[in-house]
């Protein structure tokens, strides 16, 4: 039996630390984001149905698409955020599932589903488990400025696109502070996969 947890958390939370150390511990990350990036490639459906709803004003010279273009439109205009979430639902659950089977059918105890959208998505029914990095909505906010050279008043508008950490946190299983240096971080999350080993021999 494959085990799923799925791992979560909000934009500049530090989600990716904890990634990373999945990955180098040989467990297979399943990442939604990386998903969601195949579905939009050029030539592909998803990028056609973007095409004609947003105009192709959103794509660059050579037929891809313009996330920084894109992304300024839906974060600061919520309806064209859940029009482009429900233009691309079924594609990016589609791939989810397959990456996630692929996995499960080479027997993998354990698989993460690294997706900063679970809760708003709703995977929560296809994890096991959910560990949300989280850190408070000040530090939250002065990373996201540091990391894309923002102002305070465009880090609040991109984390406000999102439910809140402290929510998430209140819906989590297993909550790691992320606020702390790597080390700790990885020690949390050491902590949680020694856990999840021992249940295993049991």
């Amino acid at each position: 039996m494959t085990y799923i947890l799925g791992l979560t958390g909000g934009i500049a939370s530090g989600k990716s630390t904890i990634s990373q150390f999945f990955k180098e511990q040989s467990v297979p990350v399943v990442d939604a984001d990386i998903v969601a990036r195949d579905i939009v490639e050029p030539g592909t459906k998803g990028l056609a149905d973007i095409a004609l709803h947003f105009g192709t004003g959103i794509l660059l010279p050579n037929g891809s698409l313009n996330r920084k273009k894109l992304g300024r439109i839906i974060f600061s205009d919520e309806k064209k955020r859940l029009l482009l979430d429900d233009i691309l639902k079924t594609p990016l659950k589609k791939g989810i599932d397959e990456k996630i089977n692929f996995y499960r059918n080479q027997n993998y105890p354990l698989i993460v589903l690294d997706a900063p959208l679970l809760f708003e998505a709703g995977y929560t029914h296809i994890v096991d488990e959910v560990m949300v990095s989280y850190v408070s909505r000040d530090v939250q906010i002065k990373r996201l400025q540091t990391r894309d050279d923002i102002d305070s008043i465009e880090a609040r508008k991109k984390i406000a696109s999102q439910l809140s950490l402290a929510d998430k946190k209140e819906m989590a299983d297993v909550v790691i502070d992320n606020s702390g240096t790597i080390e700790q971080t990885y020690k949390q999350v050491e902590d949680w996969l020694e856990t999840f080993k021992s249940k295993l021999s049991i």
